[in-house]
């Protein structure tokens, strides 16, 4: 499910978008350590419209079209740099193009997605993947330090991306029926008062202080909570311990908004150090969650904990970077890879297949695409608007969101911290959504191929 969330100045972008006919497949370049690079052959990539379900299938196709003819098809998402920026505010984004997973709600988001068709769906019957994720102008992931990469961005513009494939749609069950107010921005994100610890997908580590007040700690860098966890298929039911949501917040005491209002439940950045506001806390257990979504399927133990991804940067045509960037979006690369297993505790890994050497250490030999006979590369067996944001995208809500105009920052007035460049756009219209897509991962692994 893809969700991309954009403000109202994204659902305008999206809207001057113009349909355009299928271009060239995107071209082979040449293999790094830890990605492929490609070269727009067209020019056209960087005007697509990757927020309606045409265009993107269109968009999606040319890219998968030559990532294929040149890589063996052993990956479920396809993870695309490039050396433009989509359009603000959108600051990255992900797109579902398969889904089976059961227990998640994607029965909730699915109706809003513009390119989601349904629930439970195959865009790519052909192919293995299972979810492309746009992550926008690769210096977005830069640090302060010359040669340095940013960390606390990394976690929590990946982190939320990659966790769109599940999260964050699920409503639960109280006494008087189902609730959806765990949601905040697009409904694919945690509310702004949701004790979420440091989820890259939104909410906050809310403490409670004993008196009535409760204060939202910053973290450097984004952890997934244990319900996230759970929803990944990454950690049985049982281990999630209960939480809670704010509720009759008010006294926002840190706000930043000129007339000191409390931040929307979609909101997720905050201008000062911490946030405290007087609440009342509303205490939800997982069984309040699978009362609403069912359990899981497939289930902790049988849902896969290692998911295969392809790294890949597109250029513009005739566009050549020098070595030093070569290098340094490697290390982007596989810092995020690094990352995203500590923000899962160890319970999840990316294995790169677009990486120089097989990651268990053998060598492709098949001689076929993606072999070093055809392509230098082993088959591995295997924004710039704002930097806060996770999607890198000025104000972005909250890191993963694209267009997180509405996110924290501006919620609170704080500043804007890009989020991903979820945006999503409803059958009928587009509205913002904070860069999401959940793509079944249980589809059976086809044996390993090249298209074309």
């Amino acid at each position: 499910m893809i969700r991309r969330i954009a403000g109202l100045a994204f659902a305008t972008a999206v809207a001057s978008y113009a349909p355009r006919a299928a271009a060239d497949p995107i071209e082979f370049v040449e293999q790094r350590d830890q990605y492929m690079i490609f070269q727009d052959v067209s020019g056209e990539l960087d005007d697509a419209n990757w927020f309606m379900r045409d265009p993107f299938l269109a968009a999606f196709g040319d890219v998968e079209d030559g990532y294929l003819a040149a890589h063996a098809d052993d990956s479920q998402f396809l993870i695309v740099y490039t050396t433009w920026s989509l359009p603000p505010p959108v600051g990255a984004l992900y797109q579902s193009v398969a889904n089976d997973v059961q227990g998640i709600g994607f029965e909730h988001i699915a109706p809003l997605d513009a390119v989601v068709p349904e629930p439970y769906f195959d865009d790519t019957p052909d192919s293995q993947l299972q979810g492309f994720m746009h992550m926008n102008n690769w210096m977005n992931y830069l640090g302060d330090d010359a040669g340095g990469v940013d960390d606390s961005r990394i976690s929590l513009v990946f982190g939320q991306e990659l966790g769109h494939a599940w999260l964050a749609f699920v409503h639960w069950m109280d006494g008087n029926g189902t609730r959806s107010d765990m949601l905040g921005r697009a409904e694919a994100h945690w509310s702004f008062y949701m004790d979420a610890g440091p989820s890259p997908v939104e909410g906050h580590d809310w403490v409670d202080n004993g008196d009535g007040t409760f204060t939202a700690v910053k973290h450097d860098i984004f952890t997934f909570s244990e319900l996230d966890l759970y929803l990944m298929g990454l950690a049985p039911a049982a281990a999630v311990a209960p939480w809670f949501i704010l509720e009759n917040v008010t006294n926002c005491i840190d706000s930043a908004l000129k007339d000191g209002s409390c931040a929307p439940p979609t909101g997720h950045t905050f201008a000062a150090d911490s946030y405290t506001v007087t609440a009342t806390r509303r205490e939800i257990t997982i069984e309040d969650v699978i009362a609403s979504e069912g359990p899981r399927v497939p289930a902790f133990g049988d849902a896969p904990t290692e998911f295969d991804a392809s790294f890949v940067l597109i250029t513009r045509p005739g566009e050549r970077l020098s070595e030093e960037d070569k290098l340094q979006i490697d290390t982007i690369i596989e810092r995020s890879i690094d990352i995203w297993a500590q923000q899962t505790a160890g319970a999840g890994l990316v294995v790169n297949r677009t990486a120089a050497e097989d990651p268990s250490g053998g060598e492709d030999t098949d001689g076929g695409p993606g072999g070093a006979d055809e392509t230098g590369a082993s088959d591995g067996g295997g924004g710039d608007d704002s930097p806060g944001g996770d999607a890198g995208t000025a104000g972005t809500g909250g890191s993963e969101n694209s267009t997180g105009a509405t996110e924290g920052g501006a919620a609170s007035g704080d500043s804007d911290d890009g989020g991903c460049s979820c945006t999503t756009s409803s059958r009928g219209g587009t509205w913002a959504l904070l860069g999401t897509v959940v793509f079944g991962l249980r589809r059976r692994r086809r044996p390993t191929r090249a298209r074309r």
